[in-house]
């Protein structure tokens, strides 16, 4: 195990990380190639969740504030919001895929300014920002999410803000500089606000916080919980007065029980793999538990929800855990949406040699971020920002285990993990001599990465024809 580096002092700003000219460089790159996509592909027509996503912006401008669109779900309010500014300000929702577009670089250089700041070197950190902009600028995945009206791509760039004012906290040293923890409390408020998945993540920050300097970190604690909660309080205030029930920012953990802990297998969407056909959809669950009368409370229907699926669990143990390989086979599925995009003949206008190459460039990209990025991560990860990328990893992967899984919730995991990788590519002599020093850190890694494969080439063949 090496020794921990020395302090090098703050890291970075986002303006001194830019003066490298390559990365101006891909990140006027990766903005191209998302405004070609953009340009080239320009129809929207939505798919599933972003038909959702619209009708609850639609609502929002109707004036009855986020109701839910379908049934029982009460999504979190930040992307539908959003939509509805679009909207009324721009005459489109759609219009949110140019906003998306515009703000990729910001998603570019906070890859690469914190690939710098947890490097352990200047010079590893310079090359490690390099690499880490190059894998995110030109990731098809990130380049299609980021075109499209999920919120992946919004939130993926929230989240990396929210962890670069944590690395500046950070570096405060006698921890009385609150206003990058300040910073770090509002972009995981909006974080919260913007996906589900994320309202649990605030112990996270505030254990990566405290990580090593327990003491000099306890004021900024306060001011990233305080941040944090006066960002989330107004909406989570207003959704509890009106369905009479605690709601932080969703309500959608019943829907995804009723997904994933039914009588059928668990559901996923993905191509190859899943019910992308509603009447194939429709004749599959019906043949599992029946939702809950949904009388237009959804907090109600959720809690519902629920109650059945722990009941289901309660009843199916061995089941239940059985599932667990393949809900997370379902994450690990290497193909994504894009593929899923062009196997429907979204793109017409792309050759089948570019579909295809373009296809098969997707899943090496996924399947480089997942064993690379998992490797590395373990041979390199030291401190708080591997423990932090680590809890941050086995949270998401959790959450899923006990629900369902779609390629699609994998997309901010892939960034993080193309981080390390990153910092494992910037240094490589480094990265060959901590394999060696700790030859149980290159098993585990091994062993690591021989079970998310295998996982992975579940939906591999399937999900790419």
């Amino acid at each position: 195990m090496t020794a921990p580096s020395p302090q090098r002092g703050p890291p970075l700003t986002l303006a001194e990380t830019l003066q490298d000219r390559a990365l101006w460089w891909l990140v006027l790159l990766g903005l191209y190639l998302r405004l070609y996509t953009l340009a080239r592909w320009p129809t929207l027509l939505c798919l599933r969740d972003e038909c959702t996503y619209l009708a609850l912006s639609q609502r929002i401008l109707d004036g009855e504030g986020m109701t839910p669109a379908a049934a029982g779900w009460l999504w979190a309010p930040g992307y539908p919001a959003l939509l509805a500014v679009h909207e009324a300000v721009f005459g489109a929702a759609g219009g949110l895929r140019v906003t998306q577009a515009l703000l990729s670089p910001l998603m570019i250089v906070l890859a690469a300014a914190l690939a710098r700041a947890w490097a352990e070197t200047e010079e590893q950190g310079r090359r490690a920002a390099r690499w880490a902009a190059a894998l995110i600028a030109l990731s098809p995945t990130l380049i299609f999410f980021s075109v499209r009206l999920w919120s992946e791509s919004l939130y993926l760039t929230v989240l990396l803000g929210a962890l670069w004012a944590l690395t500046r906290a950070r570096a405060v040293v006698d921890g009385r500089g609150l206003a990058p923890a300040l910073v770090a409390g509002l972009l995981l408020g909006i974080a919260v606000l913007s996906r589900g998945v994320a309202q649990y993540l605030l112990p996270l920050f505030v254990l990566g916080l405290l990580w090593g300097r327990a003491r000099a970190g306890a004021p900024q604690v306060v001011a990233l919980v305080v941040a944090a909660a006066l960002t989330v309080a107004p909406y989570s205030a207003w959704a509890t007065a009106r369905w009479g029930s605690f709601t932080l920012s969703d309500r959608t953990l019943g829907q995804m029980m009723w997904l994933g802990d039914n009588s059928f297998p668990p559901v996923t969407f993905d191509h190859g793999v899943g019910l992308t056909d509603p009447a194939e959809f429709d004749r599959v669950t019906a043949t599992g538990r029946p939702h809950c009368e949904f009388t237009g409370d959804p907090a109600a229907w959720d809690a519902c929800e629920t109650a059945r699926g722990k009941e289901w669990i309660l009843n199916n143990p061995g089941e239940f855990l059985a599932r667990v390989p393949l809900r997370l086979a379902q994450l690990l599925n290497p193909n994504s949406f894009l593929t899923r995009h062009l196997a429907m003949g979204r793109w017409a206008s792309l050759p089948r040699e570019g579909a295809f190459g373009l296809a098969g460039l997707t899943v090496v990209w996924s399947l480089t971020a997942v064993l690379g990025g998992a490797v590395a991560l373990i041979v390199r990860g030291r401190g708080w920002a591997a423990a932090l990328t680590a809890l941050i990893l086995g949270y998401h992967c959790a959450a899923i285990a006990i629900t369902a899984g779609l390629s699609r919730y994998r997309v901010p995991l892939d960034c993080l993990l193309l981080l390390w990788l990153a910092l494992a590519l910037g240094d490589l002599k480094g990265t060959r001599e901590a394999w060696a020093r700790s030859p149980a850190r290159g098993a585990a890694a091994l062993l690591v990465a021989l079970v998310l494969l295998g996982l992975a080439l579940r939906s591999l063949v399937p999900g790419f024809l």
